[in-house]
């Protein structure tokens, strides 16, 4: 919860200082007047900018720019970055409740599509739906084994070891398959 409030206060200061940086960047072009803003907010500063000329408007349009471009960047971020997962529940009685990190779960899958013949290292990401855990899981194999085969051991170790050792439901593991490089100069011939 704490996350995502902090999550939402960076995205809300990030929008008002683009639209601070889009009005001023506005007004020191002459693109529009030092009013644009109802009840005459931050007048008095507008006005200075929009009196500007040569070196100090060029400063501004700069100082400008940088920040639209780092609030942008901050935005992107802010949507780009993984979600935590967080606890998910594994049994509640009256003596209380069993929960396991989200993390732990994704590591274990990753060690255990690891495992799976042919595959040098994996990247799992786990989600939640109502029939259980869901994975999508980036398998980096070696030169020349079988794709197939490749996805549907990763496949089914996955699901065993989640439904085994964690107790929780696997409704569904994505397999994308990529070719890792090796030092050879031809695929070996099967």
């Amino acid at each position: 919860m704490l996350y995502a409030v902090n999550r939402l206060i960076v995205g809300i200061c990030a929008l008002v200082v683009l639209a601070g940086a889009v009005i001023t960047l506005l007004v020191a072009v002459g693109a529009a007047s030092a009013d644009v803003l109802p009840h005459d907010w931050f007048l008095s500063p507008l006005q200075r900018v929009a009196n500007t000329s040569g070196g100090s408007a060029a400063a501004v349009v700069v100082v400008c720019l940088v920040l639209m471009l780092g609030t942008v960047t901050v935005l992107v971020l802010e949507l780009l970055r993984p979600r935590r997962q967080g606890r998910l529940l594994l049994s509640s009685t009256e003596e209380g409740v069993a929960t396991i990190e989200g993390e732990s779960v994704r590591i274990l899958a990753e060690k255990t599509a690891a495992t799976a013949p042919n595959v040098d290292r994996a990247r799992c990401e786990l989600g939640t739906t109502s029939e259980g855990l869901m994975f999508v899981c980036l398998a980096k194999a070696r030169m020349g084994s079988n794709v197939a085969e490749v996805g549907s051991a990763i496949q089914t170790r996955v699901k065993d070891a989640i439904e085994q050792l964690i107790g929780l439901p696997v409704s569904f593991i994505d397999v994308m398959i990529r070719y890792e490089p090796t030092d050879q100069k031809r695929p070996p011939v099967l």
